[in-house]
């Protein structure tokens, strides 16, 4: 044990350094490069598997979804049914609780942004050959990386997307990433914490019209 403690401590300073070097180069390049915003959505729904994944993972919000704002109130995730392109306004009903949310903002360079919304609609065209992975979220939990062609889960769909751009620095492999992690991300700004209508009314002048 004694001789683990000096390498594992070492780890985490390198680690350390690189988190601080890469907020360092950030925020220069934010002051000079970047001129578009990305969205992160984090929702909680009130079923029984939000409630096991937030036992399991130590943190309220269980859904990611990835949007960009000139698509106002459009968002793209993975559910279990698989790929989606969602409204926010979807989950807004009379006879529903108010879901409770967080909305982040990346600011990213104008490359980038063209780059995240190439990668999106290509989801879109690829949408039937797409599913939601079940395994990936048990491999994930068990701290185990993977990578299946065609199968995401949420948070890991809107990390590969950041990972694939470079639109900010992620400190796990996107396969391992939750929707705790991508509320911590080192670029990340928190725009709204409150409820989806709540949301949707300060964001777009009101509730759409539903999906």
């Amino acid at each position: 044990m004694l001789k683990i403690r000096p390498l594992a401590a070492l780890r985490k300073l390198h680690l350390h350094f690189q988190e601080k070097t890469f907020e360092r180069i950030w925020n220069h390049q934010e002051q000079n490069e970047h001129s578009k915003k990305i969205s992160i959505l984090l929702t909680r729904f009130p079923d029984n598997g939000s409630r096991f994944i937030s036992l399991l993972t130590g943190y309220y919000y269980t859904h990611a979804s990835i949007g960009l704002p000139e698509e106002q109130d459009t968002y793209y995730s993975f559910v279990r049914k698989g790929f989606i392109v969602e409204k926010a306004s979807r989950y807004i009903r009379p006879n529903w609780k108010p879901l409770p949310c967080q909305l982040y903002e990346i600011p990213v360079s104008e490359e980038t942004y063209h780059h995240i919304k190439h990668l999106l609609h290509s989801f879109v065209e690829r949408k039937p050959s797409l599913q939601y992975s079940n395994l990936g979220v048990v491999l994930s939990l068990c701290r185990i990386r993977h990578k299946r062609q065609d199968r995401y889960f949420c948070s890991q769909f809107v990390a590969e997307i950041l990972k694939e751009t470079r639109a900010t620095y992620l400190k796990k492999d996107p396969s391992l990433c939750m929707p705790k992690d991508l509320s911590r991300l080192p670029s990340n700004n928190l725009i709204f914490q409150g409820t989806l209508p709540e949301m949707v009314r300060s964001f777009t002048g009101g509730i759409n019209e539903l999906s």
